[in-house]
């Protein structure tokens, strides 16, 4: 049971009381701890310690303020004045304990000394289980009145003074321990700490501090005793605590990643050394202990990363650009104990400034790298182009040709090349841009056959991202942009539909466009050179065709020859193929001149596209290093004979006739043995004449005149 005397007067206030008041109880009574009552229910409900105020006492409009707005507690404790010694050791833990009546009405109070001191001091037969307690703390513990008389002491004082029970009952403490010590402590109220005491039978260290009671009067001292030995040990581990701490302090400093430690709820518990330059708007120092989560001053920088390791309880990475500029990385990694329960949070900010400014350069100079690699290809397909496109003539009509072409190429008009599939468009087209004064821009080819009707408009024009489904994200500059300032070369123009031919008619009058899902005009500024193996003309007349788009196209038109129309071309033509593939597959064939005359022969319905497969064919398949006429034949396409009527059907003057005759069988003599060697041997002349012969019919014939007899 509680004595009366042994409680202390619980004094109260109210929420609405000022902080005036509070300190006026609490200096006028000496008291620790006040306690506030519920105006609603009349009864207490929180309290608030001397210790609670202090910190706004410096402060004059806080006297002013209620009790409400300071820090108060309301984990109360309530007991029974009736308790017994069981009771007082079940609460012996709590700071404040209530004591109540029968009827539930508070009494007073106790603080957490007021029932240490009632435990070491009862003569209670439950004392037997706070001896046992206090036997079981490492520490010798010390009860003592104010004369130095030992009430109460655990076993391990015995063990520290190296005295008998029976001895230490008969001895003062000032005089087992140190007087002048002892003596401060009771007349003046001190607690002194970290006493080395030393004697000749014992090593201690002590703590001493005064026992009171609910009217401050001091009513004894309470000593705390720790053996040197153990404390030196704890003072070992707490040194290699303490290295440890600032090796890790110093590991975390080095590491290029600045450290932050967070508690479950996010608020900031430590952080390592290394600091990002202007990247924080407050001094660290003043966030600790504040809920990240909470900081406007940093933008949602913070709160962004906390929030997704609470929700997704694993590795989150984000990146935020600061107001100065800095660009910063954070990974948040969640700490879990081994239920699952989320314990910290430890994220890893890492400045990627210089990283950014570093992928930005290596972007810009990939982007320089892959343009100067395209200009150095550009100028590779330039020479390649020289060499293994090259122009290779010698008749009239090429020469001819060629001084026209000479001549226009140093105009930047269009251009139409017209002739048969395989007499070499592209090589003229080439040929015009490396003459011309765009030879050092992009030339840029483009089969307006071999690109799906669906995919044309974007691959020429390009298209913005975005502009349809499946189209690259970055969006994409077509054949035209990609031309600026070039050739572009626009192959089989024939097959271009018609709804594009109205935007490349455009192209060509205004210079400018409109890319696939964009709004804005590009200009662009190109020469068309356009090539076909269709009659365009017939084609206008068919509707299939724009009328207004052939003449734009046609500024310049330009008719290549077939190759039976230029037949003393193909042997130089031949032997420059023949050069070409014998370095490609090491060979060194050679051409007879059989060989020779039976390609020229030949009427070369595929043109030079026909002769070059015709002559790599023979490079490759050869068996002998000289190739003659009778290797070539079987790879010839079989050409219809011309069936001769042999009977005049009027009278003609004899000359005429007999040139008719001989021209007649010449051609049935080259028809069937295909050069001219074997022809001269078979109708028994020599071989120049039937070869000079023979090119007096080929010259006919590409004029459109009669050879032999009229059927």
């Amino acid at each position: 049971m509680v004595s009366k005397w042994f409680v202390r007067k619980a004094h109260t206030l109210s929420f609405e009381s000022s902080v005036n008041e509070l300190w006026e109880i609490m200096s006028h009574w000496k008291e620790r701890v006040v306690f506030i009552t519920d105006a609603v229910e009349d009864k207490i409900v929180a309290y608030i310690r001397n210790t609670d105020v202090m910190p706004f006492l410096h402060d004059p409009e806080w006297e002013k303020r209620q009790v409400r707005e300071l820090p108060f507690h309301t984990d109360l404790t309530y007991f029974q004045r009736e308790a017994d010694v069981l009771d007082f050791f079940k609460v012996f833990g709590e700071e404040v304990v209530l004591v109540q009546d029968q009827e539930g009405k508070p009494e007073g109070y106790l603080q957490r000394e007021d029932i240490l001191y009632y435990l070491l001091t009862s003569q209670s037969a439950h004392t037997d289980w706070m001896r046992s307690l206090l036997n079981s703390i490492p520490m010798g513990i010390l009860i003592t009145d104010p004369e130095g008389r030992i009430e109460n002491f655990n076993a391990e004082v015995v063990r520290m003074v190296r005295v008998v029970p029976e001895k230490i009952r008969d001895t003062r403490a000032n005089e087992l321990l140190d007087p002048h010590i002892f003596r401060k402590v009771i007349n003046n109220g001190e607690v002194i700490l970290n006493q080395i005491i030393m004697t000749d039978s014992m090593a201690v260290l002590a703590d001493f501090a005064p026992i009171r009671d609910q009217h401050a009067h001091i009513t004894g001292a309470i000593i705390v005793l720790q053996d040197l030995p153990f404390i030196e040990k704890m003072a070992l581990e707490m040194e290699a605590v303490k290295n440890l701490n600032t090796d890790l302090q110093g590991i975390l400093s080095s590491i290029y990643d600045e450290i932050l430690v967070l508690d479950e709820k996010g608020v900031l518990l430590r952080y390592s050394g290394s600091l990002i330059k202007d990247f924080w708007a407050n001094d660290k120092e003043q966030l600790i202990g504040l809920n990240l989560m909470e900081l406007e001053d940093e933008g949602t920088f913070f709160t962004a990363i906390v929030k997704k390791v609470m929700e997704r309880m694993r590795k989150v990475s984000v990146t935020q650009k600061s107001s100065s500029g800095k660009n910063v990385l954070a990974v948040g990694n969640p700490i879990v104990d081994e239920s699952g329960r989320l314990e910290r949070i430890v994220i890893a900010l890492r400045d990627i400034t210089e990283t950014v400014m570093l992928k930005e350069e290596l972007l810009q100079a990939k982007k320089m790298s892959a343009q100067y690699k395209q200009e150095l290809e550009h100028l590779r397909d330039q020479q390649q182009s020289a060499k293994q496109r090259q122009l290779i003539y010698a008749s009239s009509k090429m020469e001819k040709l060629m001084n026209y072409i000479r001549k226009v190429a140093k105009s930047s008009s269009t251009v139409l090349l017209t002739g048969e599939s395989g007499v070499g468009k592209e090589v003229f087209a080439r040929t015009i841009y490396e003459w011309g004064a765009r030879r050092s821009q992009p030339f840029v080819k483009v089969n307006c056959g071999a690109i799906p009707e669906t995919l044309l408009e974007s691959e020429l024009f390009g298209y913005e991202k975005g502009a349809f489904t499946g189209a690259s994200t970055s969006g994409k500059p077509g054949y035209f942009r990609m031309a600026h300032k070039g050739v572009l070369f626009l192959d089989e123009i024939a097959e271009l539909p018609l709804g594009l031919q109205v935007k490349l008619l455009r192209v060509l009058q205004e210079r400018e466009m409109i890319p696939l899902g964009g709004s804005e005009v590009v200009e662009v500024d190109v020469q068309i050179i356009a090539a076909t193996n269709k009659n365009l003309e017939r084609m206008v007349e068919e509707g299939l065709f724009r009328e207004d788009l052939y003449y734009r196209l046609t500024v310049i038109p330009i008719v290549i020859p077939p190759l039976r129309e230029r037949p003393e071309d193909i042997p130089l033509i031949s032997l420059h193929f023949l050069h070409t593939f014998n370095e490609k597959y090491e060979r060194s064939t050679q051409l007879s001149q059989d060989a020779l005359d039976v390609l020229e022969a030949y009427s070369w319905p595929g043109n030079v596209r026909e002769l070059q497969n015709i002559i790599e064919r023979l490079v490759v398949t050869a068996d002998e290093e000289l190739i003659e006429a009778h290797h070539i034949s079987p790879m010839l396409k079989k050409e219809k004979k011309r069936k001769f009527k042999e009977r005049l059907t009027k009278i003609m003057p004899l000359k005429e006739a007999t040139r008719a005759m001989e021209e007649q069988l010449i051609s049935m003599a080259m028809d069937e043995y295909k050069t001219t060697s074997l022809a001269a041997k078979m109708l028994g002349v020599s071989q120049s004449t039937i070869s000079r012969k023979y090119q007096e019919i080929q010259e006919k014939r590409s004029r459109g005149e009669q050879v032999g007899f009229k059927g």
